[in-house]
Formats: structure tokens, C-alpha cells, sequence
């Protein structure tokens, strides 16, 4: 049993922890006890594309190595723990200028050699991609006139891409990263939006290329609360059957996540949008103010003390809170009915913020740096942080065309659950925020069915900033217990405090 300690750590007050034994209780369950009872008439999702996380940019990785490629060994890392995860979905977004144009000429040409090997490992894994454009461009700044020229040249590039290159992982395109944001470039103004993305529409259609990608939007930043629905409601006036997938962005606080703000957010979300369509979160990750400007003040703390972090950074990636908290708000995305959750974000790597003539200001929020020692002085900042820990098991497990349901959860603060199936087989996926333990909570199903030869991966957050979960030599999951025999008649769980736990007997 290996356990992965990470020297980081924030003061969390955590109840009793197990270590993962044996759960099964002899005897019926005390009807009068708690139960998960697996609600399996009828699905909450069956159009499930799954879970993944955001990955991309590297845009600057020649300025960092000399080289607009990872080397050998990087790349070998890199897909392997990929490989691990198997995400079914992965977002990638560019900017004409750092991929396809050059002092307003079509220079496809200088697109990495990296981006397009990102989207050669999804075409040969089957990884749907979102993909999309940052921001877009106007003739000389005015905001009412749109760069056709633009327009068509991002058409261009897509077309390459899929028709010349063979990149069939392309399914979906989101055109404006969060639109509704002050610090987006369209500044908040809906009708701009709508405009540009309704050219771009058309230019699909014009193209052919409707017949592979379908749009997605409005792609809009939401953060804990429920206010920018209109624009889901007005998009799906304008658009009607054009928007092909709506997705959303959300940025909670950890407080919000933890308690019951969250699900209501998500399902207002999901009820604006149309019920005949896909919905899902292009982007997921926690932030601290309000109610955690504690947390805020460490995060920044932290910041301060890291000459390669931006103000951009989530520093408690490296904490095993994060994983519980992260994995607490992909099980709710679940929960509401969304079609997939992606994490923001893979690889420290991938972005940049510059400040003043610092370029190497990283935005910290990845799963690892994997140029932490070719460019960031650091071989131990490529190591796994534990988020990579629940979820990767959360992507892995929720595999794509899967029926996701509902799970009635016992009166226990902190706790929630969601159950997906494809193919017979199935997966439970049980997250504790609480700081309390829960001994001998009941697994119950409505309609009992075989769920035979299960996988028990447990990971606990401890108040040491480290984490409990058993992984192998390279530092990936391992099960706790194998080849479990769930009797709904009688099965019962312990959950831990400060704990995820997978249920499992897919392959």
C-alpha cells in the first residue's frame, strides 16, 4: 500500500478516518438506517458524453524549450496518464493569432507541432472535442463590424483540420470563450455574440462542415449563483436547433460547493436549457471569496511564495481537500442532468499569464506541470497532484453513452452519489465533504440488478494537506478491495470524512 503525501497543507478539522476494509455487514439492514437507494427506473442523463478535463495552449512552449514539441519522454508521461483517465471529452480552444494568421495573412503553418499531436492522441482514443476560438476580431475595434475575413479563415483552419488532417475528434465548436464576461471581447454584450456565432453558424452550413461539428454555447461564466440564465433561454430563442450543445462555465467557492447552493445553481441551468438537448460544463473549478476569504487569503499566500504562479492559480491543487472538493462538484454536474463536466484544467503548461516581462507566470490549476523541469526548475513539479487521484476514476468510470441516475441520499450532511451504466455494468460514485465519518450506510436499488465483481477505490483528504489512497509505482489509482459482491438485501459502506469513493465493475 503506497500512500502519496503531498507537503503541502491547510488546516481542515477531519472526524474519524477508516482505512478501506471490508464492508459488508452480516445480517439484514436495520430498515430504520440510512440508505443510498439507487433510483434505476428512470435515467436523470442518457445522453452522456462524459467527463474530462480542459486541455491545450502551449502556445509560448517554443519560447520555453527551443522546441514547439514536447520531448520523448514528456510526451510518454503525458499519455499515459491520459491513457489512465480516458477521458471521453476534452475541450481545446486557440487564437487565431497564435495559430493560424501572421500579420493578418493565413499562416497555418505555425501552429504547433504539439497542438497537433493533441488532436491526432483524441482522434486515435475517440475523445470528443469542443473546440473554439478565445475571442474574436473586428475591423479596426469597431464592435459593429465584424472580420468576415476572420470569420473565413477560422472556417479555413477547421476545414484543414478535420477534412486534411483527419482530426475527427472535432464534434462540437464553441465560438467566444465566456461571452457574457466583462473581460471577454464582447464585453458582455449578448447581441454581439449572438451575431458572431450565428456567422459562424452559417459558415458551417456553408462549408459542410455542419455534417461533422455542431455548435455549443453561449459558453458563459457563471460563478455561484443562477443570474445568467437569460442568456441560455435567449440563446435557445435565437438559435433553436443551430445551438447543438449547451455548455456552461462554472467558478464556485468551495462553501457553496459543500453545501446546497451549487445543485440549485445547476439545476436552473439545466431547466432554461432545452430539454431535448445536451448541457454541459466546459469548465469546472472552485475559487475562494465571500464566505472562504480565508481560503483566499492563503491561496494568495501561496501565490506570493511561488515565483512561477500567477495570480490566475488555484494553489490548493496540491492539497487533498481539492480533490474531494472538485469531485463534490463533478458529482452534482452528474446529479442535475448534465451530459459531462470538464476540469480546468489538465497541465499547468498549457497557459501563460504574463506580468510586466515575466512570461513564465504559470496558471496553476493542472493535474501536473509537464515542464516543470525543462523549463520551471523543478522535476518534482511534474509529479501527479492528488485531484488527479478521484478524478481520473470519475472520468474514467462515466464513460461516454452511459444512462447516469439519480441515487436517494441518506440524511447525512456532505454526502451525494451518482450511478452511471452502460452495457450492464456499472459505477457508484460516493463524495463525503463533511468532517464527520459515516459508519454503515445501507446501498439499497429500487430494481435490483447484478452488480457482481465490484472495485473499491477510496481517497480521504487528511488534515495534513495529504492524501489516503492506495496507487501504484507511477502513482495511479489502485483498488482498495476487489471483487465485491453487492447485495442489495444487504450491503453496507463505511464513508469516511473528507472522502471520495468508487464502486466499480466496469472494465
Amino acid at each position: 500500500m503506497r500512500k502519496l503525501l503531498i507537503l503541502v497543507s491547510i488546516c481542515i478539522a477531519v472526524g474519524t478516518l477508516w482505512a478501506c476494509k471490508d464492508d459488508a455487514s452480516s445480517g439484514m439492514p436495520d430498515n430504520n438506517a440510512a440508505a443510498f437507494v439507487i433510483k434505476n427506473t428512470t435515467p436523470v442523463s442518457t445522453n452522456f458524453i462524459g467527463n474530462g478535463a480542459q486541455w491545450g495552449g502551449y502556445d509560448i512552449i517554443e519560447d520555453w524549450t527551443g522546441s514547439n514539441d514536447f520531448n520523448d519522454a514528456d510526451w510518454a508521461k503525458m499519455k499515459k496518464r491520459i491513457d489512465f483517465m480516458r477521458p471521453p471529452f476534452i475541450r481545446i480552444m486557440i487564437d487565431a493569432n497564435w495559430n493560424y494568421t501572421t500579420n493578418g495573412e493565413y499562416t497555418p503553418e505555425k501552429s504547433t507541432a504539439a497542438f497537433h499531436n493533441m488532436l491526432q492522441y483524441c482522434t486515435d482514443n475517440n475523445i470528443t472535442v469542443m473546440f473554439g476560438e478565445w475571442g474574436h476580431q473586428f475591423i479596426d475595434g469597431d464592435r459593429n463590424n465584424i472580420n468576415e475575413q476572420w470569420l473565413d479563415r477560422s472556417i479555413q483552419f477547421l476545414d484543414m483540420l478535420i477534412n486534411e488532417r483527419g482530426y475527427t475528434c472535432i464534434k462540437h465548436y464553441n465560438m467566444v470563450n465566456e461571452p457574457n464576461g466583462d473581460w471577454s471581447s464582447t464585453n458582455s454584450d449578448y447581441n454581439l455574440w449572438k451575431t458572431v456565432a450565428q456567422k459562424y453558424h452559417a459558415k458551417l452550413v456553408e462549408s459542410g462542415l455542419i455534417n461533422k461539428v455542431q455548435l455549443a454555447g453561449p459558453d458563459i461564466a457563471v460563478f455561484s449563483d443562477a443570474n445568467a440564465t437569460n442568456w441560455i433561454t435567449r440563446t435557445a430563442a435565437d438559435f433553436g436547433d443551430d445551438m447543438g450543445m449547451y455548455e456552461i462555465h462554472t467558478y464556485p467557492t468551495k462553501s457553496v460547493v459543500n453545501g446546497s447552493g451549487y445543485m440549485s445553481v445547476l439545476e436552473a441551468y439545466r431547466k432554461a436549457a432545452p430539454a431535448e438537448k445536451q448541457i454541459v460544463m466546459g469548465e469546472i473549478g472552485l475559487k475562494y471569496y465571500d464566505a472562504d476569504a480565508d481560503l483566499q487569503d492563503e491561496n494568495q499566500s501561496r501565490i506570493d511564495a511561488d515565483k512561477y504562479a500567477s495570480d490566475d492559480s488555484n494553489m490548493f491543487i496540491y492539497d487533498g481537500f481539492y480533490g474531494v472538493d472538485v469531485s463534490d462538484a463533478i458529482i452534482q454536474t452528474m446529479m442535475a442532468g448534465f451530459s459531462g463536466a470538464l476540469v480546468w484544467d489538465m497541465d499547468d503548461a498549457m497557459y501563460n499569464q504574463p506580468e510586466g516581462n515575466n512570461s513564465k507566470k504559470l496558471k496553476r490549476w493542472g493535474f501536473w506541470n509537464i515542464l516543470g523541469e525543462e523549463a520551471f526548475e523543478s522535476a518534482e513539479d511534474e509529479e501527479l497532484r492528488p485531484f488527479y487521484f478521484p478524478v481520473s476514476l470519475l472520468c474514467r468510470y462515466f464513460p461516454a453513452e452511459s444512462n447516469i441516475y439519480e441515487v436517494e441520499l441518506p440524511n447525512r450532511k456532505g454526502v451525494r452519489a451518482v450511478v452511471a451504466e452502460k452495457g450492464g455494468e456499472y459505477t457508484m460514485a460516493i463524495v463525503n465533504s463533511h468532517v464527520v465519518s459515516y459508519p454503515d450506510i445501507n446501498i439499497e436499488a429500487e430494481v435490483s440488478f447484478d452488480f457482481s465483481g465490484v472495485s473499491k477505490f477510496e481517497y480521504i483528504s487528511k488534515s495534513d494537506g495529504s492524501f489516503e489512497g492506495d496507487t501504484d509505482a507511477e502513482g495511479f489509482p489502485i483498488p482498495c478491495e476487489e471483487n465485491i459482491n453487492i447485495d442489495f438485501s444487504n450491503y453496507n459502506i463505511n464513508v469516511a470524512a473528507q472522502s471520495v469513493i468508487i464502486l466499480t465493475n466496469m472494465q
